[in-house]
């Protein structure tokens, strides 16, 4: 009878406890307008940084230099640098299984309308486009990460003048540097080429010239687009999403059917295929998982921690004005 009473009042405590600790949660997503899940992801990313500034710190020199420090790594080259790419092709292989699907969203009454799906899908994507080109590729010139450089002091310097003429760059945008001459009057740089400089060329031009990009605050556009990708893709497919419990169920009976030996190649194929269209937010998972891993291999190995905060801030916008502000008006 005591071991009851003690087994009832230890069920009683935690109930309690699960009560409050539901009770603070309520409250927070209510004051936030996000779910708890929500919170965490749209967190994960600073997350993210910090905890990889702390492990390069910390950790030993051997074990923090490896094959992800190279710029040339194979998933930095493949997907990260045609990072909106990717993007672009998982969205839509997505809206197409949605559409095959006609998967069943929020507020339709039904089976949701396809015209409206895709009106919805294509200005979304534009926007967030318009947004990619404005901070990576151009805004009227150089673009804001570019802007952000030059204006704190940054110039693209040390371009050769082989390779100057070679692009055919236009003079006005280069400021050719004069040959330093010593107390004899002889050029100390008269057995070397000249060399040009200039703070009006965008940075992917610098590279292609050859140039260093030095001087300025330079915002990681790595971040920059591994967040803004993130959450785009996470918060656009939001409306469709799937019970966690039909995506663990389905992978269960996939790995069931792959395990069994009777079972050929093609079939495998046929049954992953199948598993994806009735899933296509694995998708999604797959590529925002990539982006996740890339993101913490960035903080671990480039930029500084400022230039990383501040791609990540512009990082946010579009899913700030996007997805977050809508949801207080």
């Amino acid at each position: 009878m005591e071991r009851e009473r003690h087994v009832s009042s230890k069920a009683d405590r935690y109930e309690k406890d699960y009560q409050t600790i539901s009770k603070h949660v309520n409250r927070f997503t209510s004051a936030t307008k996000t779910s708890a899940l929500e919170f965490a992801f749209i967190v994960s990313f600073i997350f993210n940084l910090i905890l990889g500034k702390f492990i390069h710190i910390f950790s030993p020199k051997e074990e923090v230099y490896n094959y992800f420090n190279d710029k040339g790594n194979l998933f930095n080259q493949i997907f990260v640098k045609k990072g909106w790419a990717w993007t672009t092709i998982i969205i839509v292989a997505f809206y197409t299984l949605i559409l095959l699907k006609k998967v069943e969203g929020p507020g339709t009454g039904g089976a949701t309308n396809k015209y409206k799906i895709i009106s919805r899908a294509v200005i979304n994507y534009i926007l967030v486009t318009i947004w990619w080109i404005f901070f990576t590729q151009w805004f009227f010139g150089l673009p804001i990460m570019d802007r952000v450089f030059v204006f704190t002091g940054g110039k693209c310097t040390n371009v050769s003048e082989e390779l100057y003429l070679k692009h055919q760059l236009s003079p006005h945008l280069f400021e050719k540097l004069v040959a330093s001459v010593d107390e004899n009057g002889a050029s100390l740089a008269a057995a070397t080429a000249a060399t040009f400089q200039s703070s009006a060329i965008p940075s992917y031009m610098c590279r292609k010239v050859k140039g260093s990009w030095e001087g300025g605050h330079d915002p990681s556009g790595h971040v920059f687009l591994l967040i803004h990708s993130s959450l785009y893709l996470v918060f656009e497919s939001l409306p469709y999403w799937q019970p966690w419990a039909k995506l663990r169920n389905d992978m269960q009976v996939l790995k069931i059917e792959a395990r069994s030996s009777v079972t050929t190649w093609k079939t495998k194929l046929l049954k992953t295929t199948k598993f994806i269209s009735g899933n296509p937010h694995v998708l999604v998972i797959s590529l925002v998982g990539l982006w996740w891993w890339m993101l913490f291999m960035t903080s671990l190995y480039f930029h500084s921690i400022a230039e990383k905060f501040v791609g990540l801030m512009f990082g946010y916008v579009a899913f700030g004005a996007l997805y977050y502000l809508p949801r207080w008006l």
